[in-house]
């Protein structure tokens, strides 16, 4: 009996001894990647001066007239035409020219904060591995002509969630090893689609005198201003009249201010099928006339755009309105319907519900009863300021 419990005290003694060495070992390997995490990050002893990622990029960026972006989401080329960018993959539309602009300076200005490894093996820790290598980054390449003004492989942001201010990302210059820390506002956009200029027209809601939306059937809903800065209602009822919700008199003549779309295609490759087309036509009080054809087609409303000046169409606008100095000179006018159509002219635009619905209202989806009003949600703000 004594030998078995002695058997048994060994057995169990092996097996404690066992699990005690898998558990060192667990600790151990734990222990050196967190070491070898920390050594890749930390950095290393160098004499370097810490400066700016490109040094000479900013006295070169005059001359910068082409950037790639490549990501495994996106590949696409932005180039320079005069004073103008455009996106190459997508027709050649007009680039942001601002978004552009900024990205240019944010890399120029992007400044060195650590140097970080040169092992091809832990860039992946640091998603500065490169697109061809299958990686998440962002290649982003600015060309002078044929000549590379400089070449970025953009990685991991290393203080995630911060949404203001210079950032820090893990970045590498293109055909070097070392990895850098660097800090900057580096938020370079991977998708083609955020690159195009999405502003399509932007007329003052103050400079519309009417706005008329004609059905294919010939019947229209006219709104016209009431002599008060943003108020606007039907000619049979002026500032009787009682819209769908309150503020929808507003919402439609606003509706070139600022207009963004949702994306664009080339008016020769369109075709509108058997779809109508319902006619929006907006009238401002300096004589500028915007014609906007809208069709609904599979889900999306699809318009285009065509500008004129017609000097019988300019009315006297209320005094609050001229006070805004909105307004502009037959000259000034006819030069904005030449811009304005120089840039519309060729394209088809899509839109979303809020804007294509406004584009296409018939009057009974326009004015109402006023026990039909739909009621606008409570403003919660002044609440939540309290």
């Amino acid at each position: 009996m004594i030998a078995l419990k002695y058997l048994e005290f060994v057995g169990l003694d092996k097996m404690i001894k066992k699990l005690n060495s898998l558990t060192i070992l667990a600790i151990v390997t734990v222990v050196m990647v967190v070491l070898m995490l920390i050594t890749i990050q930390r950095p290393t002893e160098t004499t370097d001066d810490y400066s700016l990622l490109f040094p000479e990029l900013f006295e070169k960026l005059s001359g910068v007239d082409t950037i790639k972006v490549k990501s495994s989401q996106d590949e696409f080329t932005l180039y320079k035409e005069g004073e103008d960018w455009f996106v190459k993959e997508r027709w050649n539309h007009l680039a942001d020219f601002n978004l552009v602009k900024r990205a240019l300076i944010d890399i120029s200005e992007a400044k060195i904060i650590e140097r970080k490894t040169a092992d091809p093996e832990q860039y992946i820790l640091l998603g500065v591995e490169g697109v061809e290598d299958g990686g998440e980054s962002i290649q982003i390449t600015m060309l002078s002509g044929d000549k590379e003004a400089a070449s970025l492989i953009l990685g991991n942001e290393r203080e995630v969630g911060q949404t203001q201010g210079a950032r820090r990302f893990y970045v590498r210059r293109a055909g070097e090893e070392r990895a850098w820390l660097a800090e900057g506002y580096l938020n370079i956009n991977p998708l083609m689609l955020n690159w195009v200029d999405s502003e399509v027209i932007d007329i003052a809601r103050e400079r519309i005198a009417e706005v008329d939306v004609i059905q294919p059937n010939g019947a229209k809903v006219t709104l016209v201003n009431l002599g008060k800065k943003d108020k606007f209602g039907t000619p049979e009822d002026l500032d009787k009249t009682i819209f769908k919700y309150e503020q929808l008199g507003y919402d439609m003549a606003g509706t070139l201010f600022q207009l963004r779309m949702e994306d664009v295609q080339p008016k020769k490759d369109f075709s509108r099928g058997d779809s109508e087309v319902v006619t929006a036509v907006f009238v401002t009080f300096d004589g500028l006339k915007i014609t906007v054809d809208t069709s609904f087609i599979d889900g999306f409303y699809h318009s285009t755009f065509k500008a004129e000046y017609d000097a019988s169409l300019i009315k006297s606008a209320p005094a609050d309105i001229v006070k805004m100095d909105v307004l502009k000179t037959p000259e000034q006018v006819q030069q904005e319907v030449n811009e304005i159509n120089a840039k519309v002219q060729n394209w088809v635009y899509r839109f979303g519900g809020f804007v294509g619905t406004n584009l296409m209202r018939a009057k009974a989806d326009t004015v109402t009863e006023r026990n039909k009003v739909i009621p606008m949600p409570p403003d919660l703000t002044s609440t939540i300021s309290n």
